[in-house]
């Protein structure tokens, strides 16, 4: 778990650089809005579908650790290509094949914790392999660290240094982390071909509510990494540094969350846990517009609303696969590559685009609608908690 944990860190310090670095990118490769949306958008579609397409091939396989260790391999090298971009489009072939690097990583990540965990510590696990390192170093470090190196030296060398430990991970990863036990395996190998998978898969109300919540969840989540850093400096004309501290505090909040959520769900259940943080995710976006809104109460929204990044483990890993009997991986895939294309990928085009025609308050209202909807689609969830699934088995008897 530690390992996963901090590769999980590692890879959203290259996957969420771009958001921080933006408004050096846009000056210096001279960038529109409708550019920037793009850039993220175009990691955000290689991703789904990478993640999607290993989900399903180590499903049938039964591995998984060998496409993590690639993965890790690959984003470090192309983390230094990021660097050396000196337009629009190299820079977006560079994005395009950094989302494939880094695409299997969540839903292999899931399927090697779920396996590994026990029932009361499995949405605990999992939101901590997939969102407390990426929340600690990617959201909380990153802005810092990244924003002063471009400000002191430039945004390429931030990229070169972002790209440096993915190759210590793999091979972390490759001596410390085990495939799950072949018991465990057997059940996901013997698979239907992928159309009649993916039907079966959708049977289940719960994958269907998990799959309009994730497209939400994640409009939310990549909207205001990609448009707030723009907002803070180029509408509210906060500097670099203050827009730094405020996405740190962002940061702060998101790695309490990506912990303390998941661990709430085991105690409290997960529909009800899900639905009170997706509805405080709207805090951090809404706290932005209000006028006259100082740089410390910037910082106290962004981090009340960071937090409801812990729902997204639970609503990507841990209820599609307590709601299914084979745990599989494509699962996982499935939903994560629906919410990155629809709601990830989408929504940043279309916000960029909107920014352009009228403002860059646009995609920020729009955060907070997709938070807002997150809460009201995540109230169509059947409970998985294991304890309070024997709960009501026991007083239905």
């Amino acid at each position: 778990m530690f390992i996963l944990c901090l590769g999980g860190g590692i890879a959203a310090l290259d996957a969420q650089a771009l958001f921080y670095l933006g408004p050096f990118v846009m000056r210096d490769l001279r960038i529109s809005n409708s550019g920037i949306g793009i850039l993220s958008a175009a990691v955000l579609l290689t991703w789904a579908i990478s993640g999607f397409t290993t989900s399903v091939l180590s499903d049938r396989g039964g591995a998984r650790k060998q496409f993590i260790v690639a993965s890790y391999l690959l984003f470090g090298v192309l983390s230094f290509i990021s660097g050396l971009a000196s337009s629009l489009w190299m820079l977006l072939v560079a994005r395009l094949l950094m989302g494939v690097a880094e695409g299997p990583i969540v839903p292999l990540t899931h399927a090697v914790m779920i396996a590994e965990s026990s029932p009361r510590r499995r949405g605990f696990n999992m939101g901590m392999v997939q969102s407390v390192g990426a929340q600690l170093v990617g959201s909380t470090v990153s802005p810092l660290l990244l924003v002063w190196l471009a400000t002191a030296y430039s945004w390429r060398k931030a990229f070169f240094l972002a790209g440096l430990p993915g190759i210590g991970l793999a091979v972390l990863v490759m001596a410390y982390v085990r495939e799950p036990p072949v018991e465990d395996r057997v059940a996901t190998v013997q698979q239907p071909r992928l159309p009649a998978r993916i039907k079966e898969l959708l049977r289940s109300p719960n994958i269907r509510v998990c799959l309009v919540m994730s497209c939400f969840l994640n409009a939310w989540y990549f909207g205001f990494l990609t448009f707030m850093p723009l907002y803070l400096v180029k509408f509210l004309h906060l500097s670099p540094r203050e827009m730094s501290q405020v996405m740190a505090s962002a940061g702060i909040g998101a790695v309490l969350g990506a912990a303390l959520v998941p661990l709430l769900s085991d105690r409290f259940g997960r529909k009800p846990v899900m639905t009170l943080f997706a509805l405080l995710g709207a805090a951090g976006p809404l706290g932005a517009l209000i006028p006259g809104t100082s740089v410390g109460q910037l910082m106290a929204f962004a981090f009340v609303g960071a937090w409801a990044q812990g729902a997204l483990p639970l609503c990507i890993g841990t209820v599609p696969m307590e709601s299914i009997a084979s745990r599989s991986a494509t699962a996982s895939g499935l939903i994560m590559g629906s919410g990155m294309i629809l709601g990830g990928l989408i929504g940043p085009a279309v916000c960029g685009r909107l920014a352009d025609l009228i403002d860059l308050s646009v995609p920020i209202w729009c955060c907070v609608v997709a938070a807002l909807a997150g809460a009201i689609t995540s109230r169509g969830l059947t409970e998985t908690a294991p304890f309070l699934r024997r709960l009501a088995t026991s007083q239905s008897a």
